[in-house]
């Protein structure tokens, strides 16, 4: 067996049971539906309905609705959201490929399930066919979900009087999920994540969204996921759509692969414990393979244990760093592991302790990374800078940049 697939497999299962029997809401849009990944998508929610993950797929089309609908484009509208539904029918049909499930039957369920009302007259203009929800039919979707259907919601509505109406698929998608008190909303899109953080909290996003510029379809999915936590969704996804595996991915590890958006921050950051030992040195062992950071035999990381700075979601580790007193002002970052997303959180959090401990110079040697501590806020130096002890344990053969940051400013 691959280590690879092993250790992917042993992280995913506390995700697995945690998801069994869940709601989670997927909104798919017309470039996720015409991606050269597409079936790879249908094929990955498919196995969330085999794990017990109650879905429903909210899709888009290829005539977007953002702003007024002319009665006279409904005709084309409807024809596009046809379009799309018989390609995902076509792909759920398929089952997992590849697989023992390629057999298993996945029904699919839809219909009237949104009753839909005008939007009426918006700053002056009127609307014309363009639509809101009035109301998601939570107890007829539930039931379907009971039976084990796949939920099929589609951009278009229709009001009480029978009238049609375009519906926008992220306003859409964020109204089912709050009114079904889903679990997750996600979301596919040509961004990966969103300005690369692998977590942000809806503070966050908000004061974000005023220096990231994405464009507007993806700035629409990103307020989605914002709408939807304020409508109670606890936790909400964005992630790429040209990327295989990624949902699994994002679902079943710590680490994610595209950006959770949730009201509170779900990852903490710590003082590592004794019983942190074994998986702080788990996670450091890659990068010690790959020589970004320099062995460190494990009898000395447990002894070292109270020094350490650990990351945790949902009850794994899934970064690290070490605060290591050099001199009277002076202290060592090290072993960090975090990447990214992660890094700079974990930095924050040892410039606070270092800061509260008197430290003024904080070090930080590294061999693949010193573009990354110049980008926040540390200078290169020179190993003559370094604190006498530390200097005469320097591994000139690792030839580490040395950086430093001043914490008295």
């Amino acid at each position: 067996m691959n280590d690879n697939y092993a250790r992917f497999f042993r992280a995913s299962s506390p995700y697995i049971r945690a998801h069994r029997g869940r709601t989670f809401v997927v909104m798919i849009g017309a470039d996720g539906l015409a991606a050269d990944n597409a079936s790879n998508m249908v094929h990955d929610l498919a196995l969330l309905h085999v794990l017990g993950v109650r879905l429903v797929v909210v899709h888009g089309a290829e005539i977007e609705v953002d702003g007024p609908v002319e009665s006279s484009l409904l005709d084309d509208i409807q024809a596009s959201v046809a379009i799309a539904r018989s390609k995902l029918e076509s792909l759920f049909t398929t089952g997992i490929p590849l697989s023992p499930l390629r057999e298993r039957h996945i029904p699919l369920a839809g219909g009237n399930l949104v009753t839909a009302r005008p939007i009426g007259i918006v700053n002056g203009v009127d609307q014309l066919a363009a639509g809101a929800v009035r109301r998601v039919h939570v107890d007829t979707i539930r039931r379907l979900l009971d039976a084990e259907s796949v939920v099929l919601i589609s951009p278009v509505g229709y009001g009480n009087t029978g009238a049609t109406y375009a519906l926008g698929v992220e306003k859409l998608a964020a109204t089912v999920a709050g009114d079904l008190h889903a679990q997750k909303l996600i979301v596919y899109d040509a961004a990966r994540r969103i300005a690369g953080r692998s977590d942000v909290t809806t503070d966050e996003l908000a004061r974000l969204r005023t220096t990231w510029r994405p464009d507007a379809r993806t700035a629409r999915r990103v307020a989605a996921l914002a709408d939807a936590c304020r409508r109670g969704v606890p936790r909400t996804h964005l992630i790429g759509f040209d990327e295989d595996g990624v949902l699994l991915r994002e679902l079943f590890t710590a680490e994610g692969a595209g950006t959770q958006v949730s009201d509170g921050d779900y990852r903490v950051i710590r003082r590592a414990v004794p019983a942190d030992a074994g998986a702080v040195i788990e996670l450091m062992r890659p990068l010690e393979a790959s020589g970004a950071l320099a062995p460190r035999p494990g009898e000395l990381i447990e002894r070292q244990i109270e020094r350490f700075f650990v990351a945790e979601l949902d009850g794994t580790l899934t970064g690290c760093c070490a605060l290591f007193p050099l001199d009277a002002d002076a202290a060592e970052l090290a072993c960090l592991v975090g990447g990214d997303a992660l890094g700079p959180r974990l930095l924050e959090t040892v410039e606070v302790a270092a800061r509260a401990g008197g430290v003024r110079r904080l070090f930080a040697l590294t061999t693949q990374a010193a573009d990354w501590f110049v980008e926040h806020g540390f200078r290169r130096t020179s190993v003559e800078a370094l604190p006498v002890d530390r200097k005469a344990l320097y591994n000139y053969r690792r030839n580490s940049h040395v950086l430093i940051k001043d914490l008295s400013r």
